[in-house]
């Protein structure tokens, strides 16, 4: 379940099919991208996660630099997920629009981008939805950048060439620039299909112009069909001729007269030359009707591409004015039947536009080469337009040498600022004086400069008075703009003051980006008394801005320092059922999430709602539980629901419990797994219930998986279940009247945690776990108490749950770090002999400064 292990930051990009968010996997503690499909029916959310699913079926088999990877895949109440690796840069799109590439970073990018093509061809897999928003350009810290092949929704594993599918009304999706004509056509595709659409990739990354363009999608189509295009070499006569030759070649009319391979087309790009004309062999030229289609435009540019009647003709289309190259051609002769000769890589099959090379000095390009680097270069560093003659002419000289003064020194010194704000910008921790602040808080209220402003402000070092002057902006903007970039800065540099200016600027505040911005801040800077004032904000968000709010008031929630009230406003707000059903099942998760004490009934009850939103929430949310306290009322739940997928939260949540400090044995949890897992067929329930055994270390549950390892198809998920049973099953400390939990057998979070000296030590993460599996032997009351060690200026919190016992500490200082005093955290009972666990968890660590050192816990009989 996304909403159990994916906390969602915020959305990143909106498709035509669906949005891509930035999330944070808890398990891991990373960044990742988690994309979502958009569907308005049950029938169509079901289509939607298999194809989701299909998608990272196929993507898992790669493993490749130049192709996004694939960590996860799911669904929950909102559909289908996809979880990736978070790609922090941009679209090559983005890049293009900036400026075209020059010759060496497109030999970069045809470089990259190839190789990955190679990989997934390799596999069998064509992409068949290649353009410039699925390539990410990644900058890496040596200055390069990397390309990564993303989208591979439309892609299809084959072998052989296929007939691509369509959907309900016979369309095809893709966008028409980049399609090609087979596509059209409803003829086989292919690996060549995609070196049709990355031809015309390069070729736009070098022009910044559609190979193949039109007034509307019927020109476009007709201009691919019949091949109508300005040769790369009239734009760009500065590129060596065999890049024009080559990139043509990608792009032919005819897959036979292409590169027959990504491999190929690879090889003789790094030759730079194609070779002499090989024995010819005769290749039949297919033939093909008129083309007759139309476009229908969709969301974000996406186009699919149908069938025109028979009565509606592609009409031609006059020329532009001022234009160089005349009209697409509306008609073009077809190519005969009869059977040429397979050409040298590089020339034109029959009916194609030549290119002409000659002798001649090579012409001024038309179209302008940048580096990629120097395509965000600002405004003012670019090239700008000559000054109109009638300036000059007629005006007296004392009047220009004045206007020319004015002016002069108006630009020298707004070239002057853009030129510190690009300085800054290129730092990674910008270093700023008093003059950069008050620079930069002038040109927040710029439209044009407040994005970048903003950026910088949010990592200003050296001014101690950033945070109030910003403090002081906040509470005077009104434009929704300005609010969304203050928040922004609000939220990387955590400046609390700023929380009640902002709670009332969701009041006023309408659109949504604006508002999840701010919800974002407040994430960041609001404190549990907010959260009364935060939940009546609230209204009727929509789904995006609703994951923010979660976050927000779960976020100020947890810095409640009393835990036996924590979360009593969230709680209130869900009995008085005032908000939405989406609402009610928001405030249902953030009890979870809090691990509210005074909620906990709350959510048994919702376990039984009449509303399926409701009774997943719940489901969900008592898997967020702070202890494993939920466990039985899960268990009962799991037999008793009848909605699949329900039950499979539950499954789910119970597993994200089993490894948590309970009152129930790993003995008894395990039985019961092993049990349930007999009784489902549901294929997802199963899964889960594997996964949730996986988290249970006790001897029969291993056992279990050494018996599917049997099974090939199950082995390698099964024997690594028992190999990590068994590791943790060999950390086990036996209990009798007493024992001491020792270093060397906890099991640490992944992170900053060493054992060092005897000690624990490096807990500096919130989210940085120490826990204890141990045999209690002889039933009975147990006293806890724990070893530890502090010299830091100021003392942190921890909890420390145990059975069914939480128990909220402060560190004790001690001389130093190596000075350890033993503390008596409290006493729990266990009622039957059995494995346990023990978990210390920071609730509080001082800034910079670590939560302690653990020498020892120690259990003795009361």
């Amino acid at each position: 379940m996304s909403q159990n292990r994916y906390e969602v930051l915020g959305k990143i990009a909106d498709g035509g099919l669906g949005s891509v968010y930035k999330a944070y996997d808890r398990n891991l503690r990373r960044e990742v991208a988690l994309k979502r499909v958009r569907a308005e029916t049950p029938e169509e959310a079901d289509r939607q996660a298999e194809q989701l699913f299909e998608e990272a079926r196929t993507l898992s088999t790669l493993q490749h630099p130049h192709i996004v990877t694939i960590f996860d895949v799911g669904r929950d109440d909102e559909g289908a997920y996809i979880v990736m690796e978070l790609l922090k840069g941009e679209t090559l799109e983005d890049i293009i629009s900036r400026g075209a590439l020059n010759e060496y970073d497109f030999r970069e990018l045809a470089t990259q981008s190839l190789e990955g093509m190679i990989a997934a061809h390799s596999s069998g897999l064509i992409h068949l939805d290649i353009k410039p928003q699925n390539f990410m350009v990644i900058w890496l810290p040596s200055g390069k950048f990397q390309i990564k092949i993303l989208d591979f929704g439309l892609a299809k594993l084959t072998s052989q060439p296929m007939i691509q599918d369509t959907d309900d009304d016979g369309a095809i999706m893709g966008s028409i620039y980049f399609m090609s004509p087979e596509q059209f056509e409803r003829s086989p595709v292919d690996a060549r299909t995609d070196l049709y659409a990355l031809g015309c990739v390069f070729y736009y990354a070098l022009t910044q112009h559609y190979p193949f363009q039109g007034e509307t999608g019927p020109e476009v189509m007709a201009s691919h069909m019949y091949h109508s295009l300005i040769p790369l070499e009239q734009l760009r006569p500065d590129l060596p001729a065999f890049v024009h030759q080559w990139i043509e070649w990608l792009f032919n009319r005819l897959p036979d007269y292409r590169p027959q391979s990504a491999a190929q087309a690879f090889e003789y790009f790094q030759l730079g030359h194609f070779p002499a004309a090989p024995e010819t062999a005769s290749v039949p030229v297919p033939e093909y009707e008129e083309p007759v289609v139309q476009a229908e435009l969709i969301d974000d540019g996406e186009q699919i591409a149908t069938a025109i009647p028979d009565d509606q003709p592609i009409a031609p289309r006059p020329p532009r004015p001022g234009s160089t190259t005349g009209p697409l051609r509306p008609t073009a002769p077809r190519p005969s039947a009869r059977r040429p000769t397979r050409p040298v890589p590089g020339a034109r099959a029959p009916g194609a536009m030549t290119m002409g090379l000659s002798n001649k000095p090579a012409p001024r390009p038309l179209v302008r080469p940048i580096n990629i680097a120097a395509a965000a270069a600002p405004k003012h560093l670019k090239a700008g337009k000559p000054m109109p003659k009638w300036l000059t002419i007629g005006v007296p000289v004392s009047i220009i040498a004045v206007v020319g003064l004015v002016f002069g020194l108006k630009a020298l010194k707004e070239s002057q600022r853009n030129s510190r704000l690009t300085e800054l910008a290129q730092q990674e921790q910008p270093q700023g004086t008093a003059t950069d602040l008050q620079m930069l808080a002038t040109m927040l209220s710029e439209p044009e400069k407040s994005l970048r402003a903003a950026d910088v402000l949010g990592k200003l070092q050296g001014v101690e008075s950033a945070d109030s002057v910003i403090a002081n902006l906040v509470a005077k903007a009104k434009e929704p703009w300005l609010r969304k970039n203050l928040a922004n800065v609000v939220a990387k540099r955590g400046i609390l003051e700023t929380a009640k200016d902002l709670i009332d600027q969701l009041g006023s505040t309408t659109p949504v980006d604006a508002r999840i911005a701010i919800w974002n801040a407040l994430a960041k800077v609001a404190s549990p008394p907010d959260l009364t004032a935060l939940i009546s904000q609230l209204g009727s968000p929509s789904s995006d801005e609703l994951r923010a709010a979660e976050n927000a008031l779960a976020s100020a929630g947890s810095r409640e320092p009393d835990l036996s009230r924590i979360g009593q406003p969230v709680v209130q707000a869900y009995r008085a059922n005032s908000g939405s059903e989406e609402v009610q099942a928001m405030l249902i998760r953030i009890i979870g999430r809090l691990g509210a004490s005074s909620g906990f009934e709350d959510l048994t009850k919702a376990l039984k709602h009449n509303s399926p939103k409701l009774r997943a929430s719940a489901a969900s949310a008592l898997g967020e539980w702070r202890n494993a306290e939920p466990i039985p009322e899960l268990e009962e739940f799991i037999r008793t629901e009848k909605d699949p997928f329900i039950r499979v939260d539950a499954v789910t949540s119970l597993g994200n419990l089993a490894s948590l400090s309970s009152d129930t044995p790993q003995d008894d949890l395990a039985e019961d797994l092993l049990a349930a897992y007999e009784r489902t067929k549901n294929a997802r329930e199963q899964q889960a219930l594997l996964n949730a055994l996986t988290r249970i270390t006790h001897p029969k549950v291993a056992a279990f998986f050494e018996e599917r390892a049997k099974d090939p198809r199950q082995r390698q998920q099964a024997e690594a279940a028992v190999k990590s049973i068994n590791a943790a099953l060999a950390k086990v400390t036996d209990v009798a009247d007493s024992a001491t939990l020792e270093p060397a057998k906890a099991e640490l979070t992944p992170g900053p945690l060493l054992v060092q000296d005897g000690s624990i030590t490096n807990w500096f993460g919130r989210r940085d776990d120490v826990g204890w599996l141990f045999n209690i032997t002889q039933p009975g009351s147990y006293e806890v108490s724990l070893s530890q060690a502090s010299g830091g200026a100021n003392q942190g919190r921890y909890a420390l749950t145990i059975g069914h016992e939480l128990f909220a500490k402060g560190v004790e200082k001690t001389s130093g770090p190596t000075d350890f005093k033993t503390i008596t955290a409290g006493t729990v009972k266990f009622a039957k002999p059995g494995r346990y666990r023990l978990w210390l968890r920071p609730l509080d660590i001082p800034k910079g400064e670590a939560l302690m050192r653990l020498k020892e816990v120690t259990l003795k009989k009361v």
